[in-house]
């Protein structure tokens, strides 16, 4: 019974220093056989080379974080673990920091840019605008920066808010409103038109004191100080038309533009229904025609402007 006990004994511990010795030539082995891969310099590199890089050589990429560094451009590694040249196996990660750029930049010029692309230029450098101050410039068009405060040049931190002085273009000439009350109407379209103001609208009414076609009310009245910008109501003594007397059907009016070489800018504005509406507003060719079908059951007025002078006006 011992003898047997120590057979069987004898026959664990065998088998145990069997599975001990073969697991262990079968881990060396293993090991020595597991593909090992020297880490590359990564210092410097741009991010999307970096995981094509480590991903063509079988290892993880894991980005430990972001700082922001003096020389290495922004989105490019500034240090690395493992270093560079140490042998690792396939699958190993690789910790990378990523370079947020520096802190500081260089301010570029914005003056006589539009306040739409010199936003561009602050989102693009991770600026904001700050307060934005409006003045009237003769030598720079409407939303153009005049200057702005850091001064191009400067060096400036992420974030920082720029200042802008803007102008609003050339301050428009001021006229005064002349008195149009018993002038015709052609007369005053002419005298508007050569300051380049075109009446907003034009209303008829009835008065038997006054010859028909005359001005008898103005806005703004006489004396008042006007742009080529402001809003000039004007209303025309005409006599109403009896239903009996009004035809029905439309009428044509035919503008056609003068011979010459060049082409003209033309607008036409229709006065109808109490409204004015610009009717044509486009370059034309000469000897070019313009077609306008006007109701006659309703009064109107047609105003042809021509390089934004008045040329022809009807009443119907």
């Amino acid at each position: 019974m011992l003898k047997q006990s120590i057979q069987i004994v004898t026959g664990l511990i065998a088998f145990l220093v069997v599975f001990i010795v073969t697991t262990y030539f079968s881990v060396y082995v293993f090991v020595k056989t597991e593909k090992t891969i020297i880490i590359p310099d990564l210092s410097g590199k741009d991010i999307i080379y970096v995981l094509e890089l480590l991903s063509d050589n079988q290892l993880n990429t894991k980005v430990e974080g972001t700082e922001y560094h003096s020389t290495i451009p922004k989105n490019h590694v500034i240090y690395q673990e493992p270093k560079p040249g140490t042998e690792v196996k396939t699958g190993r990660d690789v910790s990378i920091i990523l370079s947020k750029g520096s802190k500081w930049l260089t301010l570029p010029d914005l003056r006589g840019m539009s306040t739409e692309k010199a936003q561009v230029i602050l989102d693009k450098n991770r600026l904001c605008r700050g307060v934005i101050t409006k003045i009237y410039h003769a030598n720079f068009n409407n939303e153009v920066i005049v200057s702005h405060y850091p001064e191009a040049g400067s060096n400036v931190t992420r974030n920082t808010c720029i200042n802008m002085l803007v102008s609003r273009g050339n301050r428009s000439k001021h006229y005064q409103m002349p008195d149009f009350t018993g002038i015709s109407l052609e007369e005053t379209l002419m005298v508007l038109s050569q300051i380049n103001i075109h009446p907003l609208s034009v209303d008829y009414i009835s008065n038997d004191q006054w010859p028909e076609n005359r001005i008898l009310k103005q806005k703004p009245e006489f004396g008042y100080a006007i742009t080529k910008d402001e809003a000039v109501y004007l209303t025309v003594n005409r006599k109403p038309q009896q239903t009996s007397q009004r035809k029905g059907g439309v009428s044509l009016y035919v503008y056609t533009v003068p011979n010459g070489f060049l082409q003209k800018y033309v607008l036409i504005r229709l006065n109808i229904f109490g409204v004015t509406i610009h009717a044509f507003d486009d370059f034309l060719k000469p000897a070019q025609k313009v077609y306008l079908i006007i109701p006659n059951d309703c009064d109107a007025s047609v105003f042809v402007y021509q390089d934004d002078e008045l040329v022809d006006s009807k009443i119907y």
